[in-house]
């Protein structure tokens, strides 16, 4: 008998082991849904963590890890699951129904497990993300338009149409070439074309080079190396075509789909140079080109056949309008006018380039100007007409400074992203502005030059903050109109190895050479006359000759970029009349002490280098004006540079990631008694004892400050704002400790702040009323970041609310007594105003119990966005408003938001779906 219970006991086991499961789906089905439910809070709120850094790593230009978008779209449809189970559930009496139930519960809190699981494995790093990754996004539902009719114009629709159509889905042509004559269009059509690729997640990968007329085949591999996150160590050609080829095999075989686009082809390219010989699977490469044979050769090389898309000038009637669109003049308003007008688009030879320059000229002008333009414009062939036009625009402007300012521009490279800082400090350096007694109104002088000259489209947009860039047509008459004269220009960016020694005048004034490639100087490298010294891109096998200085002295700007070993100026002779001496991304790896020699020295700039100690000598420098010492890690700063320092107006000082600037006692005493003069700060002050105690901030006009903390504005995109400003305020402090350093005098100014202060109840409690009413405290500042204020009970009053004219994000994180986010001490109902509030987002308040206590109305007429995340109390927007009765659905959200709205509502007690 007991053998037998040996033998059937375990086979009953397991019998019913099924049995029971599926019992227990219906028995334990509320347990199960009340389970998934309380597991599915949890992924929510890491999805939205996931979301968050997500987006901080997207705006800051890092890498994602590549399992997170399929992730966050499994999470989705989690949700969208676990919500179908549980709305169809509602206690049901029926077996089946509770059966099913339970079940798809458990499976689902299965589903969940394993997607938390994952997410605690992912693995998030600070690495830069290539330029050309494309971010992770979901496809738009719709497509935006192909432009608009400024640049595409109806007839340019089936241009654009065809060339995206060979792009995006004939896999058998790898090559699709853009072809017209300079001015039509070309560039601006492709950057359209990488626009909705883009959007429309078509490529992971996008890289663009502007080729220009001179092929530099090193600076080619350096761009592609650059765009991919690939770093080139080895220094000929061929090795660094073969690192290329082996990055974009892997590629390859990874079914990386990856689209290269080389704009302004004037020659052939070696495409075996940049390792795309063939071009491998799952890549393309877009051309932009004059010629049409150099593109099929350069198809050939590549293994394919090519696609050559014919971009051609407006027609006729859109030529005509195009121009009376710009100049106001239309046969309406003045049919004479018009006339001449028609004659003129005529002989632009309906080009988009050449005629919206000459109608900007002609905009306001009087027909004798018109007639005059068109006798000039006859019996030209088009090219010289184009050049015509150009100079045309040129010689209309007025002003000595733009003129000047334009000029400046030509010292740079084809398609060059120009910082308007750069401009700045070469113009101050040359004494080429009259009037600007500081560098600040310099500043300001060459932003008012560069926005007539982007009126005149002698200048153009750029995508980078604060740069500008100039068409190659432009460039190539700048250039032309410089190296004329009796004191002409160098400019050679192309192949140095074709830099002629004919063009070594000793009687140049300017000089700006790329010297990638170069290995030595030329010993004759003599130049009396020269003003500006400007030189890119040398790597550490270039040499100077010893006497390389001799016969300088009239230098007034000295410029050294990506030089991993420049010569210092240390002769005597250029003591005299330099100025500016900015060095950027150079290494520095040697005694820097003789610049305290060059006594007349206004404008210094280590911005980005290697140096890591700034000498004593450096406070001989008794009239600098700006000293630049942004991304100097670990930099230790001798004794006495500050106190020296006696006519500072700029001091930049910010490094990123937390790898301070090494101050001590003595630095934070002089830089303390040098703020006085101070009118621009970039500073960040980490330690608990590195407080800006002694400091005065009554000049400055421009700042980032940072107590405690190095975290930049995270809604700023760092790879495009590199050279923007925002005046900012970085606050991990005390109230007591905040009044005392009197930071908050430049409220007022303050475009982004961050704070996060304990011992402060309201924002009022910190404003300096004698400084600004408070109303205006806060009447410049747009964005506002609140964090971890352990005693804030309320944020703002009304009065401060309605004064945040300008404000465009608000987040409120991590603050434990918070009630309300406005408050009203009259008890009095009125509306509250945002007028360009975008972005607003709410989380981890576990008090706050609505918005504000009596205002009846909160009017956001610009949101776009709606974050609300850990607000366990939070079930109505108007918390104490007797008359208004909202919970939290979607009708209470209606009067708080006036249109579309992207709207996450996650951890709230609230009870209909929004």
């Amino acid at each position: 008998m007991e053998f037998v219970s040996a033998i059937i006991g375990p086979v009953v086991e397991a019998l019913m082991m099924p049995v029971k499961k599926h019992l227990g789906y219906i028995f334990s089905s509320t347990n199960n849904i009340r389970k998934m439910n309380t597991r599915l809070k949890k992924l929510d709120t890491k999805s939205i963590d996931v979301r968050n850094h997500m987006e901080t790593n997207n705006t800051s230009q890092l890498e994602i890890p590549t399992e997170v978008p399929g992730w966050l779209e499994e999470v989705e449809k989690i949700k969208e699951d676990a919500e179908r189970i549980s709305s169809n559930y509602n206690g049901c009496l029926s077996v089946k129904r509770r059966y099913q139930a339970g079940r798809n519960a458990f499976k689902t809190t299965e589903e969940i497990d394993r997607l938390i699981q994952e997410n605690t494995e992912m693995k998030w790093t600070n690495t830069p993300k290539p330029l050309g990754k494309v971010s992770f996004k979901k496809e738009p539902t719709s497509v935006p338009s192909n432009g608009d009719a400024k640049n595409y114009f109806n007839s340019r629709e089936k241009i654009f149409e065809d060339a995206l159509g060979f792009v995006q889905h004939d896999h058998k042509m790898q090559v699709i070439a853009l072809c017209g004559m300079g001015g039509v269009g070309k560039t601006t059509m492709m950057e359209q074309l990488g626009k909705t690729v883009k959007n429309r997640n078509i490529f992971g990968w996008i890289v663009k080079v502007v080729i220009g007329q001179k092929i530099n085949t090193l600076s080619i591999q350096q761009a592609v190396a650059e765009y991919i996150g690939q770093t080139l160590t080895e220094m000929s050609i061929a090795a660094r075509a073969d690192r290329l080829r082996t990055t974009f095999e892997k590629m390859s075989q990874e079914g990386k789909k990856v689209i290269v686009i080389l704009d302004d082809v004037w020659e052939v390219v070696e495409l075996n140079d940049i390792g795309l010989s063939p071009l491998p699977t799952g890549f393309k490469l877009l051309l932009t080109s004059r010629n049409e044979t150099v593109c099929k050769q350069i198809a050939v090389e590549a293994n394919s056949d090519v696609k050559v898309v014919r971009v051609d000038v407006m027609e006729e009637s859109e030529a005509n309008n195009f121009f009376c669109e710009i100049t106001g003049v239309s046969k309406e308003s003045d049919p004479g006018l018009n006339e001449i007008g028609n004659q003129i688009v005529k002989r632009c030879g309906f080009l988009p380039l050449a005629i919206k320059l000459i109608a900007t000229t002609l905009k306001s002008q009087e027909i004798c100007v018109w007639r005059d333009t068109l006798n000039r414009l006859k019996n030209n062939d088009l090219d010289k007409n184009v050049q015509e036009i150009i100079e045309f625009s040129y010689t209309s402007i007025r002003e000595e400074d733009v003129k000047v300012i334009f000029l400046l521009c030509g010292l740079f490279p084809d398609d060059f992203n120009i910082p308007i800082e750069d401009l700045t400090r070469y113009a101050w350096g040359l004494k080429l502005l009259k009037g600007v007694p500081t560098l600040g109104d310099a500043r300001d002088r060459t932003k008012t030059c560069v926005r007539k000259l982007k009126n005149a489209n002698l200048l153009i947009d750029s995508d980078y903050l604060e740069c500008v860039k100039m068409h190659d047509l432009v460039l190539a008459f700048v250039q032309g109109e410089v190296s004329k004269g009796d004191h002409p220009w160098i400019i050679n960016h192309g192949d140095i190895s074709r830099w002629s020694r004919a063009e070594m005048s000793r009687s140049c004034q300017k000089i700006s050479l790329t010297c990638m490639g170069m290995t030595e100087f030329p010993k004759e490298f003599k130049y009396p006359k020269l003003t500006l010294l400007r030189l890119m891109g040398g790597d550490r096998t270039l040499e100077f000759p010893e006497d390389f200085y001799e016969e300088m002295e009239n230098l007034e700007v000295i410029v050294y970029e990506k030089m991993e070993y420049p010569l210092l100026p240390r002769s005597l002779q250029c003591s005299t009349n330099l100025r500016t001496l900015i060095l950027h991304q150079c290494l520095l790896m040697f005694d820097c002490s003789s610049i305290g020699d060059l006594l007349n020295l206004e404008v210094l700039s280590f911005a980005h280098c290697g140096i890591h100690k700034l000498p004593s000598t450096i406070g001989n420098l008794k009239k600098l004006k700006q000293l630049d010492l942004t991304g100097c890690v670990n930099l230790h700063i001798d004794e006495g540079v500050f106190k020296g320092l006696v006519k500072l107006e700029e001091l930049y000082m910010r490094v990123s990631d937390g790898k301070r600037i090494r101050f001590t006692d003595a630095n934070f005493n002089e830089l303390a008694q040098c703020s006085r003069n101070l009118s621009a700060l970039e500073i960040e002050f980490f330690e608990n004892k590195a407080q800006p105690k002694n400091f005065s901030f009554k000049k400055l006009e421009r700042f980032r400050i940072s107590v405690g903390s190095a975290r930049q504005s995270y809604s700023e995109d760092n790879s495009k704002s590199m050279h923007s400003f925002k005046n900012m305020l970085n606050l991990i402090t005390t109230k007591d400790e905040l009044m005392e350093s009197r930071l908050n005098e430049l409220f007022p100014k303050t475009e982004v702040l961050f704070l996060e202060v304990n011992g402060m109840n309201d924002l009022v409690e910190i404003l300096v009323t004698s400084v600004c009413p408070t109303r205006q405290s806060f009447y410049n500042l747009k964005e506002l970041h609140i964090s971890k204020c352990a005693d804030l009970r309320y944020l703002f009053t009304v009065p401060v609310a309605n004064g945040l004219v300008k404000l465009e994000r608000l987040t409120i994180r991590k603050c434990p007594v918070m009630e309300i986010v406005a408050y009203s001490e009259s008890g009095a109902e009125g509306v509250i105003k945002f007028q360009e509030l975008k972005f607003l987002y709410l989380s981890d308040l576990p008090m706050l119990v609505g918005f504000c206590n009596t205002i009846s109305l909160i009017e956001q007429p610009q949101l776009v966005e709606l974050i609300l995340d850990g607000l366990p109390k939070f079930t109505s927007i108007y918390s104490e408003n007797k008359s208004s009765t909202f919970s939290l659905s979607s009708s209470a959200i209606q009067p708080f938001l006036s249109k579309e709205v992207l709207c996450v509502c996650q951890n709230i007690n609230y009870q209909s779906h929004i």
